[in-house]
């Protein structure tokens, strides 16, 4: 076999692994071994026979980088395989290692399922602007199911699972951080990366763990997934196999969901941007949808009184709130309050241009026009830097 051959060889088993990298389900780790050993041999081949120095140090770092490759995927397979059951082992031998591997297994998963939980955070209901329809079911459903059980018996049960659904910026993930902060219980917050795996099955017992860890918590779990629509989109016969079983994976703890103590112990709530692209077995079996809209004209107020409170700002008046909320109509609570942070960074950028400056009674200096009485014409970086202070924010019309 010819040099040239050698080379087309090799890169022909190279691109079919990296084909089979590419790939975002189903990945089949035996053949890319297979192809990555024969890519590496074929190398060592070349490399007895290649002269030319530069395509020799080419060749040495790609073998480095192959070899590595190589390692992380035998390693990877001899975790998959010690979790499967070995006919070729003795009877005794085989039950030992499968014990073994499906610990470690479980471990490896409800470590993955604990960096979901939430800590308790700073965010509550009043922090929230608008929005009164959802933290009042919220609040129905989680929090006074906690604080007064004797009032949800018989038939009064409170909501068990909660779709939130609307344009996106308008709230909905800060409510589920608002309900982790009001209340004690276990709260996961996951999305779809935290459950979907490249790895075939490993999806589905990743849902299980899910639900299983927070039926084994002590007292009420909260389980929150963001962007629930990226799971659970309407079914078709074209998806792959493997989607369709996180879905029946997903619809089956939901539903088992009802049995561990009662019903009450899991509560779950959703969150999504395009409701009407959720499969409608997911959508039956939400109890409640809650709408949650665009900021009206107070909650938008509200708002940005909330993004400016801890920058005294005085020189607003209740008229200018109000043209305020006439010139964000439309606008989501994400772009309000980007366009607070960019109002608040305007006197630091006058800061940099200016070259007037005064000095206050507190010994601070601050940006003023040519014809303050006693400005001090410098640079901001020829002043005392922790002596720098920005103007006030002020209001005007474009």
């Amino acid at each position: 076999m010819s040099k040239v051959q050698q080379y087309q060889e090799a890169s022909a088993w190279l691109a079919t692994a990296a084909e089979e990298c590419r790939k975002t389900a189903n990945v089949d780790i035996e053949v890319l071994i297979r192809n990555c050993e024969n890519c590496a041999k074929m190398i060592e081949s070349i490399q007895e026979v290649e002269n030319n120095p530069v395509r020799k140090a080419a060749l040495e770092q790609l073998s480095v980088t192959i070899s590595c490759h190589l390692e992380i995927l035998l390693a990877k397979k001899q975790q998959l395989d010690s979790s499967q059951d070995s006919s070729m082992s003795y009877a005794s031998s085989t039950e030992k290692s499968k014990d073994s591997a499906g610990a470690g297994q479980r471990e490896k998963l409800k470590s993955a399922i604990e960096e979901t939980i939430l800590k308790k955070g700073h965010v509550r209901f009043e922090d929230v602007a608008g929005l009164n329809e959802a933290k009042q079911t919220l609040k129905e459903a989680i929090i006074m199911p906690v604080q007064y059980p004797q009032l949800f018996t018989g038939g009064r049960k409170p909501w068990k699972r909660i779709l939130v659904y609307g344009p996106p910026g308008t709230g909905k993930s800060r409510l589920a951080q608002a309900v982790s902060s009001e209340i004690n219980s276990t709260f996961y917050s996951v999305s779809s990366s935290d459950l979907v795996s490249s790895w075939v099955g490993e999806s589905e017992k990743l849902i299980k763990e899910l639900f299983q860890h927070a039926a084994e918590r002590k007292g009420r779990s909260v389980i929150f997934i963001d962007e629930i629509d990226s799971i659970c989109r309407k079914r078709s016969s074209r998806e792959e196999e493997h989607t369709r079983r996180i879905k029946t994976e997903l619809l089956k703890q939901m539903e088992g969901a009802d049995n561990v103590n009662s019903g009450d112990q899991i509560f779950l709530l959703c969150a999504t941007n395009c409701p009407w692209e959720l499969d409608s077995a997911f959508l039956r079996r939400f109890q409640k949808r809650i709408y949650v809209p665009l900021p009206d004209r107070e909650a938008r107020i509200s708002l940005m009184k909330i993004h400016t409170s801890n920058n005294n700002i005085t020189t607003l008046t209740d008229t200018d709130w109000q043209l305020l909320a006439d010139k964000t109509d439309g606008y989501s609570g994400s772009d309000i309050a980007t366009l607070t942070l960019a109002a608040l960074f305007q006197p630091i950028r006058d800061m940099q241009d200016a070259e007037f400056w005064k000095k206050t009674t507190d010994g601070n200096f601050t940006p003023c026009d040519e014809d303050t009485p006693m400005a001090i014409r410098k640079r901001m970086h020829l002043l005392p830097a922790d002596r720098v202070k920005p103007r006030d924010v002020t209001f005007t019309i474009s």
